[in-house]
């Protein structure tokens, strides 16, 4: 079989592709991909060992290797460069050093719903823009309106039962009933 040879086809480059960059992880399918002639599969391929060999091969796991590099620090250099350009930037809000006074930038963590209603407040209080407070007060009121509702919703039912049946007045009601007739 000529994948089990020292150097990659293009193939079989098209293939570690599919796998790396696609996400394909049917090795069998892969092997096919790679070890296809004239647009047939190899039927003997199917169900046999040789996706697991050629899989393991050195040239392929070094590719492999390669490939995963390469998408690391092109997935890098597009975070990067989204970070320059103003996009997904989560520091833009954030205060540097001069903006507080020379002191270490203090970072707020918003998933704490405290911290949440505070940064909403202080919008409110200072927007120039009417719509912007409007939208603000907004999110405050729909946020106050799910709490209302989870309180509503958790509520607790508590049942106090006796410590023993014999001691429950309703049986005790039914036992004298019962013994009357």
């Amino acid at each position: 079989m000529g994948l089990l040879n020292r150097k990659l086809t293009e193939r079989e480059k098209a293939a570690v592709y599919m796998h790396v960059f696609g996400g394909v992880n049917d090795w069998e399918l892969l092997y096919a991909v790679a070890d296809q002639k004239d647009g047939k599969i190899d039927p003997a391929a199917k169900g046999n060992n040789y996706p697991s060999k050629w899989k393991n091969t050195p040239k392929i796991q070094d590719y492999i290797k390669q490939l995963e590099k390469d998408r690391t620090i092109a997935l890098d250099q597009e975070y990067k460069r989204g970070l320059q350009d103003g996009k997904n930037s989560v520091l833009d809000n954030v205060p540097t050093e001069n903006e507080t006074g020379g002191k270490k930038a203090k970072v707020v963590d918003y998933s704490d719903p405290t911290n949440q209603a505070r940064k909403l407040n202080e919008l409110v209080n200072t927007a120039s823009d009417p719509g912007e407070a409007l939208d603000a007060l907004k999110v405050i009121i729909q946020t106050q309106k799910a709490d209302r509702e989870a309180a509503r919703d958790q509520k607790t039912v508590r049942a106090y039962l006796p410590l023993s049946c014999y001691s429950c007045p309703l049986y005790e009601k039914a036992r004298k009933k019962g013994g009357k007739q």
